[in-house]
């Protein structure tokens, strides 16, 4: 059976390599993880993330399949895991995973899975909308409508390619 996200399992590091170079990386997470984030935050992750952590887990993706030569990214770019979104969402600023002004802007339902950089911009997911899958900047500006066509887009397109979404927005 062929995995929606074969494509980035060669990316799978279960030795915690934490070595500084950019490049695209993950790490495993498991399922009991997913469960007592969803337990004690009385949540439940949109059904594309979950199968995402699943199938690939939580990490990095800042290089895209075909890089030009001499490329070059400064954006986090993290699928954060659930103890970070845990850790966000309970502790808000003081977990230090995310500034005071980011922090006081999340709406009731809204999960910031990816970390774009430096603590102080994050793409969320809104848990209570129609549909918890799509991806969002500042909860008004539609990055994309699935959490698994934007990580295909992060590959295969632009890891930036969002940018350029919020940019036209705030014209």
């Amino acid at each position: 059976m062929t995995k929606k996200y074969e494509y980035l399992q060669k990316f799978v590091n279960s030795s915690k390599d934490t070595s500084l170079e950019a490049k695209n990386i993950f790490y495993p997470v498991c399922e009991e993880d997913i469960n007592q984030t969803e337990m004690l935050l009385k949540i439940e992750f949109p059904s594309q993330l979950k199968e995402f952590y699943r199938e690939i887990g939580y990490g990095f993706l800042i290089i895209p399949k075909n890089p030009p030569k001499d490329y070059k990214f400064y954006n986090t770019n993290r699928i954060n895991p659930p103890s970070v979104i845990k850790d966000i969402l309970i502790y808000g600023s003081e977990s230090g995973l995310i500034s005071r002004d980011v922090y006081e802007d999340l709406q009731p339902g809204d999960l910031p899975f990816f970390e774009i950089g430096d603590s102080s911009s994050f793409l969320i997911m809104k848990l209570k909308s129609d549909n918890p899958n799509a991806v969002w900047c500042r909860g008004d500006i539609k990055i994309e409508d699935s959490f698994e066509r934007f990580i295909w887009r992060l590959y295969y397109e632009d890891p930036a390619y969002y940018g350029a979404i919020i940019e036209v927005a705030y014209k």
